[in-house]
């Protein structure tokens, strides 16, 4: 069964593939360098049985090879299938027949290369899957290692010659040469419980594994490399695990770029795309974003070591002035605050730091404290113990094995002591150089190579724990409720591309507020209602098929008399005839001009995996200018919708500024959530929905143009 259509495997269905109690090997091999050859040498620290499989042999490495998997005196946890992949469906087939727990096909060959019989072997393998209760790796896997076990179930040369310290990092990726070059990351120090991959993914993939490393207890954060999420509802139920038992995820996503929606009909369509729903889907489950793989892995590392943060401050140590200037700058840049220290901390840093030192924060302790123990551990307890800090960072400017075994305990029971990390920054180009692994070791340290990337992971670590820490919206974010029965009813009998009049009405329905407005089917009826309404006036020609009328010179505004409404009204016939023949006979739109003090825009997308994506920014003609747009996944409650409003760079102006009037940012939040209850009920039918401009002025709200784009049927 696809994945996107079935639940999260459990941690038990998965814990004879990842945790096996007895291996067998299919495709065992006499040829040094092979598949079968690498996995046994990756089992040298393996304890429990290993069995080997090739009927063309008796003995291997000093082993009895077996006729077949149904030869085997038990029916063995995880079969490794080092087979091409001619022959790798039978021998899948006879594990789920053996009664094997798992199975990890090694062979590429499958879907990955678009062939039409290649897929259909696939999807033969991910029915074994469903019917026989087989949990299945791949194909196209490199396979597994699990850490603590001693298991290493892959084909990559020298994982037995890796350290394998005591592991707290999980580690998930599709890519299982990503995933294997994070895991000699265990050379320099990083500790990982495991290393799982998922290839192909024709049955277990990589939610089921990080799902299944959220609740392995050795496992203090879970770091994924993704390509593809999979679906919202999988994901939503990942998250929700890992809130539930504290487990940090951190997500580096690969092919996050994309082209522009060339097909989108409307403004939300063009600047809300796949890339900006996964950024939404990881903000509503909490997950952690890192921007490389270096970041990653230092993030992961950091999250599996540090405690909750007790206070929101940063205190930096450093022996150069540069280097303190540049966690200053780091901590603006993230919004971490490095506050001056209270009055004890003050007095110790005054009575410590020579003169052509700085005493503050951050505090350029110089070489001078450096070169003295006693100097150096008094500033820096003195700083942790102030409540100002949750944090020390000490910027590293020298490799030093001398210096960092001496320095690296005090760091770490200063540390414990305090019941706060510290965080070394290692600036020296010498980038494995003496001393760095001993600071990567300790339980008790965040080790990392650069200045911007550990801010932006203290940043992401006291917004995890914001985040965990705050209610959970009482709204469910599956299904829509559905529409009411006269907005569908109207819905279902428009065209694709839905006139603004008739999207107006749709979101009246819905009780949100739009402008009132004539219709006039001819220029003079259009003299005629213009003549009884109060100045000024805005004129549109609305016609199917046509998304944007501005460019078309179908919008005037301004009009001051009703034979400026005539003369605009025989302009815009005169410049459909030229520019858009096609279109269909529309009507004429007269309205009043309404005044705001800004236009905004708010907007819907359909995402095929994760839903309904909202937007609300900057609207009218400078939202093609400045995209200055917040996005979310449907439906929002107030709360969220005010925390979209923040992160738009016109949010000042919407406060008031300077004198000039804001807007009620309470009844605008409760505008975007309510307009996202609509797109949740309308997303069966809907792909786009613009709202722009919605004018605003104070506490009222009204939308003077509306494009719907329906679901092709």
């Amino acid at each position: 069964m696809p994945s996107a259509q079935r639940r999260l495997y459990a941690p038990h269905e998965l814990h004879r593939l990842i945790a096996p109690r007895s291996i067998a090997i299919v495709g065992a091999s006499a040829k040094p360098g092979s598949f079968s050859n690498r996995t046994l040498e990756n089992l040298a620290h393996y304890q429990s049985d290993i069995h080997l499989v090739n009927p063309r042999y008796d003995e291997l490495a000093g082993r009895p090879c077996h006729a077949s998997l149904k030869a085997l005196p038990a029916a063995p946890d995880c079969v490794v299938i080092a087979l091409p992949w001619q022959a790798a469906l039978d021998a899948v087939r006879e594990a789920a027949d053996a009664g094997a727990g798992g199975a990890i096909v090694y062979a590429s060959g499958f879907s990955e290369t678009g062939l039409s019989e290649r897929i259909v072997l696939q999807d033969a393998m991910a029915d074994i899957a469903r019917d026989s209760g087989l949990r299945i790796l791949g194909p196209n896997c490199l396979g597994i290692a699990h850490v603590a076990l001693g298991a290493g179930l892959l084909f990559q040369m020298g994982y037995a010659q890796l350290p394998k310290p005591p592991g707290r990092v999980g580690l998930v990726s599709q890519s299982g040469a990503l995933g294997y070059a994070l895991l000699q990351g265990a050379q320099n120090g990083m500790a990982y419980t495991h290393l799982l991959t998922a290839g192909n993914s024709c049955d277990v993939d990589v939610l089921d594994l990080a799902h299944y490393l959220v609740q392995d207890p050795d496992c203090r954060s879970v770091a994924c490399v993704f390509e593809a999420a999979g679906d919202a509802e999988r994901l939503q139920v990942l998250a929700d695990a890992a809130r539930e038992r504290g487990k940090p995820v951190i997500v580096y996503k690969t092919a996050v770029g994309e082209a522009a929606a060339a097909a989108a009909q409307s403004h939300t369509g063009s600047l809300a795309g796949s890339s900006q729903a996964f950024e939404a889907a990881m903000r509503r489950g909490g997950f952690v974003r890192a921007h490389s793989l270096a970041e990653l892995t230092e993030m992961a590392d950091f999250f599996a070591k540090a405690p909750a943060p007790v206070a929101p401050g940063v205190a930096v140590m450093a022996t150069s002035g540069g280097a303190a200037i540049m966690c200053a700058d780091a901590g603006a840049n993230h919004g971490i605050d490095l506050p001056q220290p209270h009055a004890e901390a003050q007095a110790v840093l005054d009575a410590t730091v020579p003169e052509f030192g700085s005493p503050h924060n951050p505090c350029d302790i110089t070489g001078q404290v450096l070169n003295s123990p006693e100097a150096f551990e008094a500033c820096a307890r003195a700083m942790l113990r102030d409540d100002h800090y949750g944090v020390l960072v000490l910027p590293q400017v020298t490799a030093g094995q001398v210096i960092a075994d001496k320095r690296c305990p005090v760091v770490s029971a200063l540390a414990r002591e305090a019941g706060k990390p510290v965080c070394i920054v290692w600036l020296p180009h010498w980038l494995e150089g003496p001393g760095a692994i001993t600071y990567m070791l300790d339980e008790r340290i965040g080790f990392f190579r650069d200045t911007e990337r550990c801010f932006r992971t203290l940043a992401a670590w006291q917004d995890w724990h914001r985040w965990r820490d705050t209610p959970r919206p009482t709204h469910a974010v599956g299904a829509p409720a559905g529409a009411p029965s006269p907005a569908l009813a109207l819905l279902r009998q428009q065209p694709q591309v839905i006139t603004e009049q008739v999207a107006k009405q749709l979101v009246a329905l819905y009780g949100l507020p739009v402008v009132q407005e004539r219709v006039a089917a001819s220029v003079r009826e259009v003299e005629q209602q213009a003549r009884g309404m109060p100045l000024p006036l805005v004129l549109k020609y609305d016609a199917p098929g046509i998304a944007h009328k501005t460019e078309l010179g179908l919008v005037r505004v301004s009009l001051a008399s009703a034979d400026e409404v005539s003369r605009a009204a025989h302009q815009m016939l005169a410049s459909l005839s030229e520019h858009a023949p096609g279109a269909g006979p529309g009507r004429f739109l007269l309205q009043p001009m309404e005044k705001g003090d800004f236009e905004l825009v708010l907007g819907m997308k359909r995402d095929p995996v994760f839903g309904p994506l909202v937007m609300v920014g900057l609207g009218g003609v400078l939202i093609e200018m400045f995209g200055d747009v917040a996005t979310e996944l449907a439906p929002v409650d107030p709360s969220q919708a005010a925390a979209m409003l923040r992160r738009l760079k016109v949010y000042p102006l919407l406060q008031g500024y300077r004198g000039k009037p804001g807007v009620d940012l309470d009844a605008l939040a409760d505008l975007v959530a309510r307009f996202s209850r609509m797109c949740m009920d309308l997303c069966n039918d809907v792909d786009e929905i613009d709202l722009n401009p919605v004018m605003a002025r104070g506490n009222r709200f009204v939308a003077v143009d509306a494009l719907i784009v329906r679901r092709p049927t």
